[in-house]
């Protein structure tokens, strides 16, 4: 029995997939994905340069386990066990080698943890984007713009408007009609060189009374501003996006005295973005697990994440939430200290 196991240990599930053709997910070379740790933030962030509050409670952020050589023993295991789940190799590394997955986890950890930085100093109130402009990906070739404007420029002045973010676009297309021959001021995104050009704007495919300049793929041209001091989050070797709201809300924890979560082990997945919303991850159902069992006492999800989480909760409650605000207010029905979050004087 003993050399039977061994040898399924060592031998890959895809195999037998080989072997015995039709077994769905076997014929796919499966992933496992398997509970992960939980692990604390406050221990992983440094911060140079200011006073640091170090709580009692803890925020943790969560992980999944993911086996791309499963053995036979292994998919046996996964069979008994109702919190590993099998999925086929491309639906979690799509073409990649695993590398170049591990790679891009990485690089996909750094953003989240940057953008976890700014997002908690834009929480407390300080500036660390400047909005300067409106960029596109694409210019509509039958649109009014076509031949005129070109990817790789930003919008920073419609009809004397000046234009730095959404709202302002709109306010500056608010003054015009379909028809209306407007001057449009474009800067080119890498030498900054300004050009003025005119086009007759076009009427919106989705509202024919709405003006339309006939561009695509838009987004605002964001740069961030000096930061006030330097934060800096050690992930060691974990990869991923989906810890981006942990890490927010224990950088607002270690910033501002008093206990963000009143005092409780409190497990967080979710990836946050500048305007502090909160998106989906995987492995809901495998990260509650490995909550569950390092203490937590909540666990907080984005909002479609919810019934998942609970699979693998037991009895630790799940909440979901959309925003940045949302958590907060999780937390504050915890009795943490929510409001009135800001920098003390330095």
């Amino acid at each position: 029995m003993g050399l039977l196991l061994a040898v399924l240990s060592i031998v890959p599930v895809s195999v037998l997939g080989n072997v015995v053709p039709g077994t769905a997910i076997i014929d796919k070379n499966p992933v496992a994905l398997k509970p992960g740790r939980a692990r604390e933030v406050d221990r992983r962030v440094a911060v140079d340069g200011s006073t640091v509050f170090p709580p009692t409670g803890q925020i943790l952020f969560t992980t999944v386990a993911i086996d791309d050589q499963v053995s036979v023993l292994e998919w046996l295991d996964a069979e008994r066990d109702p919190h590993q789940t099998l999925v086929p190799h491309d639906a979690v590394f799509s073409t990649r080698s695993t590398s170049e997955n591990r790679q891009r986890n990485l690089q996909m950890m750094q953003v989240s943890k940057e953008t976890a930085v700014l997002v908690a100093f834009q929480h407390l109130g300080v500036d660390v984007i400047d909005e300067s402009g409106i960029n596109f990906a694409e210019v509509l070739p039958d649109g009014p713009s076509a031949g005129i404007l070109r990817v790789g420029e930003v919008i920073v002045d419609i009809g004397g408007t000046p234009i730095t973010d959404f709202q302002s676009l709109q306010t500056a297309l608010d003054q015009h009609s379909p028809g209306d021959r407007v001057e449009i001021t474009l800067e080119d995104n890498d030498t900054l060189e300004q050009r003025k050009v005119f086009i007759t704007l076009g009427e919106h495919p989705d509202d024919p009374t709405r003006p339309f300049i006939g561009i695509g793929n838009v987004g605002v041209r964001a740069v961030q501003t000096d930061l006030p001091f330097d934060v800096s989050i050690d992930s060691g070797e974990i990869g991923g996006p989906s810890a981006g709201l942990a890490f927010t809300l224990s950088i607002l924890d270690l910033l501002t005295p008093g206990e963000l979560t009143g005092g409780h082990r409190v497990a967080v997945t979710g990836t946050i973005a500048l305007d502090e919303s909160v998106g989906d991850v995987g492995g809901a159902e495998q990260k509650a697990v490995g909550a569950r069992k390092s203490g937590a006492e909540v666990f907080i999800v984005p909002v479609n994440e919810v019934a998942d989480a609970e699979k693998g909760a037991g009895d630790m409650p799940v909440v979901g939430v959309s925003t940045l605000s949302e958590a907060l207010d999780v937390l504050a029905g915890l009795g943490g200290q929510t409001t009135g979050l800001a920098l003390p004087a330095q």
